[in-house]
């Protein structure tokens, strides 16, 4: 469903977030949700082609309502999202399971007419990092003007990829200013929500589009969501030890001085890791 082009669109930017293989503890769409949620906000389309869902692995959903039962079935929404400074167009909906490139010529054929200054795909990776201390967020990208502008790094890795690098190497190709951003999720409590992670996605994002996203608002549940994980590990001498351990290699490295490379290098385990779930 396509509904017609906003006419007072005020310098919008794509922000691009796809719930599974690239969002550990649903940190990237949720924070995008979150934006939704607290932002004037507008849907504008959506892709629901059966095509491009396997739906014994993205199942639908029964749903109920004073109607009756109905099922939801899998689709990604394009949402308009006001801000006070500059308008967003958030995509968000589940990872497609199939059909990449097909579904990669048309997101950025309907993409084109908003004609964004600038499209930002947001991931979330399980990483050895401690929940006690600020969540890392590198941002990498391939374009030479946004490495300048954003001092941000260049984009070398090689290895299996998900469905946000199918997307970015097509906007490439289509000369959209492009970049990707993920944050490391503590591998030891995945589940979501996780709202920490989701503030550092937002606070990172405030930087790179010079808008105010709401990222103060996650501070307060950021905050009960560390001390619930601080209360559930000291009731285990192992876990409590283990992220002791990791806490001492964070500061350590921060002392240091951590480098874009070692960031990087984070990443391509990360992916390298999941290879064999890319499909």
């Amino acid at each position: 469903m396509q509904h017609p082009r906003p006419e007072d669109l005020t310098n919008p930017a794509v922000v691009i977030a796809f719930s599974g293989w690239n969002d550990a503890a649903n940190a990237a769409s949720d924070a995008l949700l979150h934006l939704m949620e607290h932002y004037p906000s507008s849907e504008l389309e959506t892709i629901d082609d059966e095509h491009y869902f396997d739906f014994q692995v993205t199942r639908p959903i029964l749903r109920r309502s004073p109607d009756g039962p109905w099922i939801q079935w899998p689709r990604i929404t394009l949402q308009r999202v006001r801000l006070p400074e500059r308008d967003l167009i958030i995509v968000v909906g589940p990872e497609p399971n199939q059909l990449w490139r097909s579904f990669s010529r048309e997101l950025i054929q309907r993409l084109k007419r908003y004609e964004p200054s600038m499209v930002l795909l947001l991931g979330a990776m399980l990483s050895d990092t401690p929940h006690s201390r600020p969540l890392p967020v590198a941002m990498y990208t391939y374009d030479s003007q946004l490495r300048g502008s954003l001092a941000i790094e260049e984009l070398t890795y090689e290895g299996p990829t998900g469905i946000t690098g199918v997307v970015n190497q097509m906007l490439i190709a289509e000369g959209f200013p492009s970049a990707s951003m993920w944050v490391s999720i503590p591998h030891y409590v995945a589940t979501p929500p996780n709202p920490k992670g989701q503030h550092a996605l937002l606070s990172r994002m405030e930087q790179v589009l010079g808008a105010s996203l709401g990222a103060g608002d996650l501070l307060s549940e950021a905050g009960k969501w560390v001390q619930a994980v601080d209360e559930l590990s000291a009731e285990d001498p192992d876990v409590a030890e283990y992220i002791e351990q990791l806490e001492e290699a964070r500061d350590a490295s921060d002392v240091e001085g951590a480098t874009g490379d070692s960031i990087a290098a984070e990443f391509e385990r990360y992916l390298r890791n999941r290879g064999g779930e890319a499909g």
